[in-house]
């Protein structure tokens, strides 16, 4: 799956409007950066805070807030007790619930679009990796044979809906039709490449990246990009599951990493088994081991990558297994526990 160096949502009625994580201002805070949607008050919600405590830590005088102002956040860390902590855990019972497969859909969304909006599902990036295009909250695209499946079924099942996109433009409906149809792979990866902005090849060119973003915000489309997400899904709990992984936070990198890449070989994963049987759990809790065997899948997983793009992709999914961190090539300072990947049992 085609990852976006630059830098969510499960369903329509599950869009959130989240602003960026920049850095810690402190150990009992972060630095939050405003956007689009924001207010005081779904920021207090989502940080567990209240809106007095935000004008008090940041001296606001009223409940406004600008985009891209920066805002103190101040969280609350619980101290861990000095009686160690059990390492029982209760059975894992898989599907796993639509709430913690929103959290993980958000988490990647972010990454792949660098937008926690509803425009995520209209999101595009031109041929820039030679994917050709890619579009969606996940990505979707030519080069891996994901996109074509869902636009063959707007154009089947809602073609209606895919002209109205076009704002009356039947020229370029006509031509997107046909690309779709018609095409082949080589042939719809080099169709993309015409219409990526030859100066920035992350970029589409107008109008069709107004025509996607329309097609994509459509109720249609999106319920067919979050039909296309069952696999992953699906992959993600099979492994999940190989893995003896138990909490939300190792359900959200396993998404992670079928979203981007695909697959763990049977020789990776057999690695990564003889990896765990070498844990010296001695003295850990129960949260520690689960850590520990994120960060040696995230380790074995990475040496399959390609060198070019390897360490972007060891620091992302290094990210979500410790919790937090700044992801090589995309800047912002990213806290996966706002989401809700904590490492609590992922049935409760």
């Amino acid at each position: 799956m085609k990852k976006s160096i630059k830098n969510v949502i499960l369903s329509t009625a599950i869009v959130i409007s989240l602003g960026t994580v920049v850095g810690p201002a402190n150990a009992a805070s972060v630095v939050y950066k405003v956007k689009k949607g924001d207010t005081l008050y779904k920021i207090s919600k989502t940080y567990k805070t209240t809106v007095t405590e935000l004008k008090k830590q940041n001296k606001l005088k009223s409940n406004s807030i600008r985009i891209g102002q920066k805002l103190i956040i101040p969280t609350k860390y619980k101290v861990a007790t000095k009686k160690p902590a059990t390492k029982t855990i209760s059975p894992v019972k898989l599907p796993a619930s639509e709430s913690v497969k929103k959290m993980a859909l958000e988490i990647t969304s972010w990454y792949e679009t660098s937008s926690s909006e509803a425009d995520a599902f209209g999101a595009t990036s031109g041929n820039f990796d030679g994917a050709g295009l890619s579009f969606g909250a996940l990505q979707e695209n030519f080069g891996t044979e994901t996109l074509q499946p869902i636009m063959k079924n707007m154009f089947a099942n809602h073609n209606d809906v895919v002209l109205k996109a076009f704002n009356g433009d039947t020229d370029s409906y006509n031509t997107f039709k046909d690309v779709i149809m018609n095409k082949s792979t080589k042939e719809q990866v080099a169709w993309g490449d015409s219409i990526s902005d030859p100066n920035n090849k992350y970029q589409v060119v107008e109008p069709w990246k107004t025509y996607f973003k329309n097609l994509g915000m459509s109720k249609e489309c999106i319920d067919e990009q979050i039909n296309a997400s069952k696999w992953y899904f699906d992959q993600t709990e099979k492994y999940y599951k190989t893995f003896g992984l138990w909490t939300k936070r190792g359900y959200a990198l396993m998404f992670d990493i079928f979203v981007q890449s695909g697959a763990i070989s049977d020789k990776t994963t057999n690695l990564i088994l003889n990896d765990f049987k070498k844990i010296d759990t001695k003295n850990m809790t129960k949260e520690q081991i689960e850590t520990k065997k994120m960060n040696i899948i995230v380790n074995r997983r990475a040496a399959d990558v390609n060198k070019q793009w390897r360490e972007t992709w060891k620091s992302r999914k290094s990210v979500i297994a410790n919790g937090s961190g700044t992801v090589v090539g995309y800047g912002d300072f990213f806290d996966v526990t706002p989401y809700g990947a904590t490492l609590t049992h992922v049935n409760k």
